[in-house]
């Protein structure tokens, strides 16, 4: 295993991500990639950290999400999730960059009739040539009446997983509901050790029926950053290979069995690569993490 430190250590050219475009030769000269964790029941593979619907794919920003891109898939990032327009920002570049089969696109699907949906999943599957979607999900409240439809689409070829998405504990019953059925694989929800719910139930209940999970929120749309800034990160970080208060958060998440994949969303290189260090090296153990959250909650 290695170390976020080591990681950038390796990255010579890392002092050059803080700018935009990233060069490719930079990206190429840390070779570590991902560890990855295996979707329940698929026989497919996540590398842990993803990005999710950055600001530079939602403001249609093509340098700044091609060298977004470029850093992650450089370092075996896959799983890329995001919705509306973004995704076709992100198969755009994907195709100019010759990656396109190569990532793993989730998206969302809601209040639109079927041909409007069809279509755009036949539009994202000429962008990337790809002969399937990745993942189709939805919220639970739209999911749960048009399920028979994903199902169909998944049983179609359409799409290879379906799932359901939500960020707020009040969702947590209808996606629980969902997972009873036996028929979702992919279940993304928010958790951070600010925001601790989906561990009494959700999560173990994903892990007990064979769910993959995705994590969002982990910094809790920035608040997190709010409560430990002009804080020293503790000491006993060191203890599983972390050095940021980025890192703190996401070896949190992805210390939890339950945990497939935790999805950050910037638009700054640097921290991507701070978070993409999250995967590399130790992680902390039950004892660690209850001295986590207590320790956030004493700030």
């Amino acid at each position: 295993m290695i170390s976020r430190r080591l990681l950038i250590k390796n990255t010579a050219a890392a002092a050059s991500l803080i700018a935009l475009p990233v060069t490719w030769s930079a990206v190429a000269l840390a070779q570590q990639k991902l560890p990855r964790r295996p979707i329940a029941g698929g026989g497919d593979a996540l590398p842990v950290i993803g990005l999710g619907n950055s600001n530079a794919f939602r403001q249609n920003d093509v340098p700044g999400s091609t060298a977004l891109i470029k850093l992650f898939h450089g370092h075996g990032g896959a799983y890329i999730d995001c919705s509306g327009e973004s995704r076709f920002v992100v198969a755009g570049v994907a195709s100019s960059l010759g990656v396109g089969n190569e990532l793993f696109l989730g998206t969302y699907f809601s209040n639109e009739d079927e041909p409007a949906m069809r279509e755009n999943v036949q539009r994202l599957l000429e962008i990337t040539g790809k002969k399937q979607l990745d993942l189709v999900h939805s919220y639970p409240e739209f999911a749960e009446p048009n399920w028979d439809m994903f199902l169909k689409w998944k049983d179609e070829g359409l799409t290879k997983y379906i799932g359901v998405a939500r960020h707020a504990e009040r969702f947590y019953g209808s996606m629980m509901k969902m997972m009873e059925t036996g028929t979702v694989d992919f279940l993304q929800v928010n958790y951070s050790p600010l925001e601790t719910a989906a561990d009494q139930q959700v999560l173990p209940m994903a892990l007990d029926k064979g769910v993959a999970v995705t994590i969002n929120r982990p910094f809790i749309n920035g608040e997190y950053f709010s409560r430990v800034r002009g804080h020293e990160l503790p000491g006993w970080a060191a203890d599983f290979d972390c050095d940021s208060w980025a890192q703190f958060s996401l070896k949190f998440i992805l210390s939890n069995p339950a945990v497939t994949c935790v999805l950050t969303e910037t638009a700054n290189p640097k921290h991507a690569l701070d978070n993409i260090g999250a995967g590399f090296g130790r992680l902390p153990d039950a004892a660690t993490r209850q001295r986590m959250v207590q320790y956030l909650q004493d700030l």
